[in-house]
């Protein structure tokens, strides 16, 4: 179980040198974040922001917990920076891109990946 855990966030290096961790938020995370955002909910840069924001986990070593406040968004979002929020959208890139196994020629992971959809 942890290992699959561990095997749904991805990570990236952000301009800072920080270690960002991101997961993708599931559905009921992500309405409980348009439950907290509030009014701000309608407004699609805002929402954009504070849901990549939310898929982090870890800055560096630090465990980061979903935020439960729209201000817990708002110092999130603070310690990220753009740099952070960068990293994180790539960590979540990472997440859905297939790595080719050893045995498959190149090509053959776009291909399964492309069968998928």
């Amino acid at each position: 179980m942890l290992i699959a855990a561990a095997q749904e966030m991805g990570d990236h290096i952000d301009a800072k040198g920080r270690r960002i961790v991101a997961k993708a938020l599931d559905a009921l995370q992500y309405f409980r974040l348009t439950k907290i955002m509030g009014a701000s909910s309608s407004n699609d840069a805002a929402m954009d922001l504070a849901a990549i924001a939310c898929t982090v986990r870890k800055i560096d070593a630090q465990d980061i917990a979903m935020p439960a406040t729209e201000r817990d968004v708002e110092f999130l979002i603070q310690q990220l920076g753009f740099e952070g929020i960068s990293a994180a959208g790539e960590a979540l890139k990472k997440l859905r891109t297939p790595v080719a196994k050893p045995d498959q020629p190149d090509g053959a992971a776009e291909a399964m990946a492309a069968a998928k959809n």
